[in-house]
């Protein structure tokens, strides 16, 4: 009994590890993609938040250990990729993930409609967060200006990258964590 114990704690621990390498290469890929290849991703001016997604994506699927662990990777990847100020992105996705940790283990969790359901209005919490501490730093921002012309149109075209980001990160975190049958 204590050696199938001591297995199981050494796989999650092994499958915790793997999920952060996999964190740290996908999101400072795509932090990269997202800060360089932006202006050939745009419909209209507007360019996906490839990271804000991801971190949705996998806090949905996991726990909140991972998806601030994905929160912390991809804000510091966006920060030191930005001219924005350092520490802006990293808290916006933090308190993302927090909110998304809130549908963890819920009825439609393998499903792509709970992620869809939450891209939305996480991605507006995203922006919305980044655009007040950007003023409370005293840059001056348009809010209704920017609600129009960033937040929905964002949320929109993240809600659509939903669709082909979540079916590959589900199988990625099914491999990494296999369901034991229970009966």
């Amino acid at each position: 009994m204590n050696r199938s114990i001591s297995r199981l704690r050494s796989s999650k621990r092994r499958s915790r590890r793997i999920s952060n390498l996999i964190a740290f290469i996908v999101l400072i890929g795509a932090a990269l993609i997202q800060t360089t290849l932006s202006p050939y991703m745009q419909i209209n001016g507007i360019h996906p938040d490839l990271v804000v997604v991801l971190v949705i994506a996998w806090t949905i699927l996991s726990d909140l250990e991972d998806g601030l662990t994905w929160a912390l990777v991809g804000g510091l990847s966006l920060d030191l990729l930005s001219a924005a100020p350092f520490g802006i992105f990293t808290l916006a996705l933090i308190m993302v993930a927090i909110v998304a940790n809130f549908s963890h283990g819920r009825i439609f969790g393998s499903s792509i409609v709970l992620p869809l359901g939450f891209t939305f209005p996480l991605s507006i919490l995203f922006n919305g967060i980044a655009l007040l501490i950007l003023s409370l730093l005293g840059r001056p921002v348009i809010w209704l200006d920017a609600f129009n012309d960033i937040f929905l149109p964002v949320a929109i075209f993240n809600t659509g990258v939903m669709v082909l980001v979540f079916p590959p990160l589900y199988y990625l975190y099914r491999r990494l964590h296999p369901q034991p049958l229970s009966f």
